[in-house]
């Protein structure tokens, strides 16, 4: 069985999907500080947006959404 932190896609291979997209550039200062970590978290993980949706039940498209700082939430 494999928990969170434990990456489903080993660090020397290229993650399978598309790439997530740089954050927006209308995102402010103290956004963009929670932003950073949490994307780096996201990308050392492993996981793909499909992998990641499957795992929280939330839509591919709202988490790129949300990892790139645009849309509501």
């Amino acid at each position: 069985m494999t928990t969170p932190t434990d990456p489903l896609v080993p660090p020397d291979r290229p993650r399978p999907g598309r790439k997530l997209g740089p954050i927006a550039d209308n995102v402010g200062p103290t956004h963009r500080a929670w932003l950073v970590p949490m994307r780096d978290t996201y990308l050392a993980s492993g996981l793909t947006l499909n992998a990641l949706s499957d795992r929280i039940r939330f839509a591919k498209s709202k988490l790129s959404e949300l990892l790139r700082g645009v849309g509501l939430y």
